[in-house]
């Protein structure tokens, strides 16, 4: 009899269907008598029943493929009119089949398969997850995964073995979908079989993989157990190296992953930063939207953040931020891409799910508000923060914060929250602070403010967003002017000499810093703009010109003379209307001084190892100076040492900077007081131990944020200076030697303070350490070349063979298409020939017969 197009048979239930009444017999196991006769028997009676379930294994084939095509698009078995038979199947299935490890062992390859289809149909329906779990089924499962797995992925492509694994990662997947059924996946183990299939060839095993490790990791506790597994090589490979679907799909898997710590610890092991950046070339919206949010996670760590400045990642957030690329995405979701997977139609589900102009729109402020995250992360670092002001970053980002009746509401709202709360990380750095008054009237201004530094809390931002939005017009209009006041970008408003007046970089002393560009150049340099009519450049003409003279003079030497890494390059001094410019490299980082206000804001402090790292490239720069150049800066103070790229110390600003003879004192009295020594305080003539006794000064407000010698009374500043007097070094903080080396810096009588040699045989330990660091990171870098040169030498071999190989088939493809065009101009000439000789043959006949009649 019939129930619903499915043959059914009377055994054991009352309606079941005869593909699974037809039960395998019992195995025998009896044992084997000695006699003959009953071996003989025993021997008939097993061939017997063997054919018996060969035929019963032939007919249940074909009623579950005849299932499975019936029911293919049928998703709610529960509510059918026929759903205790179906609840009936399903149970047979799954104790008569899937946990019957004997028939498993003895049924052909495609007659579990099938099975494995129809319980990927049934299990559709929610309903079904749960009878699965309490009859033992998912532990049956993942057994029955990890066995086809190991034989897929070590010994190859057998027959039906990407089918079944593509069913049961579907499977998984399912039952992933449901927060409360996640912990038994877990429990049964099927995750580190999924894991396992990340390394899987077939492109449809791979996905089903991931979008079942995708479903887990959106859980915690299921999280925590896959991060514990060797999963992050594998996911970058695929982000470096598979098809654009497959990228999707891992970056946002390794979205969730990277909640866990020793997950971001991997992607810096195995030098993820690059491979994560190549990704924001995508133009799609959903992988690009993953990939910031990773980068947002995995820049907490300090030399992460660091390695992604280096490899240009806030650049590239920047330029996703300006809005001027044209990007796509779709509609798809987990569900419906592992649906796609498994009925084999992922290609044309992809393919098919363009989103409105308005839905991208949608996604595009999701992307840009991601963006945001990860530039306020990346701020955090001062070197960072000043390289976004640098790229424009304030002009960029402050667009975002402005109204639009055409946006979505919640999410251009949320995205201005983001944009301000980055706004306001950049504003914490003290340098960046007048770039923000020009921006805000004062009211916005005042609530901007009380937001507080480096608060991370995006619903404290509201408060800005509603005042913004709320403005009239006329005051949001000179907002937007205001914004566009401070773009770098725009036509330069002035020139001095050759060179455009690009940013005004700061103020010292002695006068101002502007970054510049030479009229015909590219590369842009820092240009110091000096008032002669200072009074420290003489009281009348005549004795202000014979200072600019000797200013240029000096600098010129030291323009032709110093060439050291730790010393800022000098190209070029002029004059233009009293003033003296003078040209040099522009050094891309921070001063040391804007170090101290940022970490006393943060209420952080230097490492030790940070101290010495800085210190030692002092000494260096010093000893440079003093004995090989016979140089002495004069005015080495915090603001004239610039911290690039891990710390690289520079220093600049040699405009005080004089050269001396050997065994010659210096008696002019320059340099900012606060780091004079007693003798420059006294007037009396110095050497190059005023460098080492500012060198000291330095060393002590690296250990304490705070100047060694600091009163508002002048006099008390200078007997403090003159006696030595400050206050130690906290103990406990750092090590003995840092205040020994403080100590013997700060030594009141020249005579008996150490020059810059001596203070360096002081830390030899220290210098011995960090030469071995260099050592090491050095012979890192040139293994990483040599990786990246044979890398780019195998992908050139490949590119030139597959273009041979383009250009062999090109060369068969035209002697085919050659041989075809003419054989069928052969026979196309045949074809006339043959009606022509056919006519004439006709007229003959004709005219035979006319003549006959």
């Amino acid at each position: 009899m019939k129930y619903c197009g499915i043959s059914v048979h009377l055994y054991g239930w009352d309606c079941l269907p005869s593909f699974l009444a037809l039960q395998l017999p019992a195995i025998n196991f009896e044992t084997a008598q000695n006699s003959m006769t009953k071996s003989e028997q025993y021997t008939n009676k097993t061939n017997g029943q063997r054919n018996r379930g060969q035929c019963q294994e032939s007919t249940e084939a074909i009623e579950l493929e005849n299932f499975s095509v019936n029911y293919r698009n049928e998703r709610n078995f529960s509510k059918h009119a026929q759903h205790k038979l179906f609840q009936e199947i399903f149970i047979a299935l799954v104790k008569n089949r899937l946990i019957c490890r004997e028939w498993v062992n003895r049924a052909p390859s495609i007659h579990f398969l099938r099975v494995l289809i129809c319980l990927r149909l049934l299990m559709r329906d929610p309903c079904y997850q749960e009878v699965l779990h309490n009859l033992g089924g998912i532990d049956s499962l993942a057994q029955h995964m990890e066995t086809v797995a190991n034989g897929y992925l070590g010994y190859g492509e057998e027959k039906h073995k990407v089918d079944k694994l593509v069913n049961m990662t579907y499977i998984f997947q399912k039952l992933a979908a449901v927060k409360d059924q996640r912990e038994w996946v877990i429990a049964s183990g099927a995750h580190k079989t999924l894991v396992n299939l990340l390394g899987a060839r077939d492109n449809n095993v791979l996905l089903g993989a991931l979008l079942a490790l995708t479903s887990l990791a959106e859980s915690p506790e299921c999280r925590e157990k896959i991060s514990e597994l060797t999963i992050v090589e594998n996911l970058l490979v695929i982000l470096h190296e598979y098809d654009l679907l497959s990228k999707r799909l891992t970056a946002e898997l390794l979205r969730l992953l990277c909640a866990e710590s020793q997950v971001k610890e991997q992607v810096k092991l195995y030098e993820g930063v690059p491979i994560l950046l190549s990704l924001l070339h995508s133009d799609h919206l959903k992988l690009l939207w993953s990939v910031v949010w990773i980068l947002v996670q995995i820049c907490e760590d300090p030399e992460t953040s660091v390695e992604i400045r280096i490899w240009g990642g806030i650049k590239q957030l920047l330029h996703i931020l300006q809005g001027e690329r044209n990007l796509v995405s779709d509609r798809s979701s987990i569900e419906s891409l592992s649906s796609a997977n498994a009925a084999g139609r992922i290609q044309q589900l992809h393919l098919s799910e363009d989103l409105s102009p308005l839905e991208i729109q949608e996604n595009i402020f999701s992307l840009q508000a991601a963006c945001c995250a990860a530039i306020t992360e990346l701020v955090l670092n001062d070197t960072n923060a000043h390289q976004v002001v640098q790229e424009n970053g304030v002009y960029i980002i402050a667009k975002l914060i402005l109204p639009s009746k055409q946006r979505n509401a919640v999410k251009a709202n949320l995205l201005q929250c983001y944009a301000f709360r980055a706004l306001r990380f950049l504003f914490s750095m003290e340098r960046n602070r007048h770039l923000f008054k020009r921006l805000f009237p004062s009211e916005l201004f005042e609530i901007f403010i009380d937001v507080g530094h480096y608060v991370r809390n995006i619903s404290r931002y509201e408060e800005l967003v509603s005042k913004l939005n709320s403005l009239l017009e006329d005051e949001l209009k000179q907002i937007a002017e205001s914004i566009e006041s401070i773009n770098q970008n725009k036509a330069p408003s002035k020139y001095i000499g050759n060179y455009a007046i690009l940013d005004h970089l700061g103020s010292g002393a002695f006068g101002s810093v502007y970054k510049v560009r030479k009229h015909s150049g590219q590369n842009p340099l820092a240009m110091k703009e000096v008032n002669l009519h200072n009074p420290a450049f003489g009281k009348d003409k005549k004795d202000r010109d014979s200072s600019v003279k000797n200013i240029v003079s000096e600098l010129t030497i030291i323009k032709e003379q110093l060439y050291h890494p730790n010393v800022v390059r000098y190209y070029r001094t002029f004059l233009e209307n009293d003033r003296l410019y003078i040209v040099m490299e522009l050094i891309e980082g921070a001063p040391l001084g804007e170090h101290f206000h940022s970490l006393k804001e943060k209420q952080q402090q230097f490492t030790e190892e940070r101290i010495w790292n800085i210190f030692i490239q002092l000494c260096l720069a010093l000893r440079y100076l003093h004995k090989e150049k016979r140089i002495v800066h004069r005015d080495l103070t915090p603001n004239n040492i610039m911290l690039g790229d891990k710390d690289k110390v520079t220093i600049t600003d040699f405009g005080l900077a004089k050269q001396k003879q050997e065994n010659s004192k210096l008696s002019s009295v320059v340099g900012t007081i606060l780091y004079s020594c007693p003798e420059v305080v006294k007037s009396e003539p110095y050497g190059e131990k005023a460098d080492v006794w500012a060198t000291g000064c330095i060393l002590y407000q690296m250990a304490t944020l705070n100047p060694p010698f600091c009163s508002t009374n002048m006099l008390s500043l200078a007997t403090k200076i003159v006696e030595a007097m400050y206050e130690p070094v906290p103990e406990g903080v750092y090590s003995e030697k840092v205040s020994v080396t403080i100590k013997r810096c700060l030594t009141p009588d020249a005579e008996t303070r150490p020059d810059i040699v001596e203070v360096s045989s002081m830390i030899s330990d220290v210098m011995m350490k960090y030469l071995d660091d260099l050592s090491t990171s050095h012979f890192a870098l040139e293994k990483k070349l040599e990786r990246e040169r044979r890398r780019t030498q195998r992908y050139f071999m490949e590119a030139n063979r597959n273009a041979v190989t383009c250009h062999h088939r090109l060369a068969i493809l035209s002697h085919v298409t050659y041989s075809r065009i003419s054989v069928f101009y052969l026979m196309k000439v045949r074809s006339y020939v043959f009606l022509e000789n056919t006519e004439k043959i006709v007229r003959k006949k004709f005219s035979t017969v006319k003549a006959h009649n």
